[in-house]
């Protein structure tokens, strides 16, 4: 619930021309592993594959392997099955959050069904361990064990704290396990398939871990702040669901209509007009500001870890890229 929508965009694009050619690769390595299980399984494939979003995690697995020095043949399959492990937590994402669109595309719940969404989901994890295991690198399986596990950790503290506010500690540590641990090992997955040293893979992980919070930060600003052409759906998407942001938490704490808020959450039920005075509030009293300068704050951890890093193409891309992620507006 509440994961990142990844939308796409000209700026992301252009930061990854570098890889362009091997983001085909691994697009044409999620479409054969999805193919091979009879014509509605590569239906379902195509149209998650043609729903867009950043490719963000399987690209920073093919930057942050170049950083360390890794060929892109070692990173290809090791990226696609990222994208088509977070493809299966999308399609579980949506039914959780009763989602009828993901880009302005049905999602594959509405389209074909909540019981065949569930199965595809699964099916969509087990394909994409399946091609980590085929790498004979136990170790990256074991790497996205763990991040599978904590993301579902996250998921279900997202849950339970629904309507509930929260304060901001609690916030980053909810993010950070649906979230930002994934791209943290997508980084680390890189360096690993590189065989880089543990310093270099620490860095990436830290990195990675930095980037991934100010992601879901910005993105959580900009379900907020964002009208529905730019987002893909309906604004205050969070609000709604009863998913307690750090914009909304800033100003549980500083706006003088504090009590406003309170009383929402306490009802249970969020309209669209009630979501535009949450975004005047969380604006008035600056918490929208504070809740984007943390943002930027985290890119700049995250780019001071890859000084650890010798300079490269790789690793020039990976900073402009903590910049572009809190910079964007869709």
């Amino acid at each position: 619930m509440g994961t990142s929508t990844e939308r796409a965009g000209a700026g992301s694009e252009a930061l990854f021309l570098g890889v362009r050619d091997d983001l085909t690769r691994v697009e044409e390595a999620i479409a054969r592993a999805l193919r091979t299980d009879g014509p509605l399984t590569a239906e379902v494939a195509m149209h998650l594959l043609q729903g867009g979003g950043k490719r963000l995690r399987p690209s920073l697995v093919l930057l942050a392997g170049g950083a360390a020095g890794a060929e892109a043949p070692a990173l290809i399959p090791v990226a696609a099955a990222a994208e088509i492990i977070h493809m299966a937590t999308l399609v579980h994402d949506d039914i959780v959050d009763g989602s009828a669109l993901r880009r302005g595309v049905p999602t594959v719940h509405a389209k074909w069904g909540e019981a065949f969404g569930v199965l595809i989901g699964d099916y969509l994890f087990a394909r994409g361990f399946t091609m980590l295991a085929a790498t004979g690198n136990n170790r990256v399986v074991r790497i996205m064990s763990d991040v599978v596990s904590r993301m579902c950790a996250g998921e279900m503290r997202e849950v339970a704290d629904q309507w509930q506010a929260c304060d901001e500690a609690g916030y980053l540590d909810r993010i950070d396990a649906k979230t930002g641990y994934f791209i943290a090992e997508c980084c680390r997955l890189g360096a690993v398939a590189a065989g880089a040293p543990p310093r270099v893979e620490e860095a990436l992980a830290a990195y990675g871990s930095a980037v991934g919070l100010a992601f879901q930060i910005t993105d959580d600003v900009l379900d907020l702040t964002g009208s529905a052409a730019s987002l893909g759906k309906p604004a205050g998407a969070d609000l709604r669901a009863g998913i307690v942001t750090l914009p909304v938490i800033h100003a549980l704490v500083h706006a003088a209509e504090a009590d406003e808020i309170l009383a929402l959450l306490a009802g249970r039920r969020v309209d669209d007009e009630d979501v535009e005075r949450v975004r005047e509030i969380a604006e008035r009293s600056g918490s929208v500001a504070y809740a984007r300068g943390r943002s930027v704050r985290l890119a700049r951890e995250a780019q001071a870890q890859l000084e650890a890093l010798p300079g490269s193409p790789c690793r020039d891309t990976l900073t402009a890229l903590a910049a572009y992620l809190v910079e964007r507006s869709a």
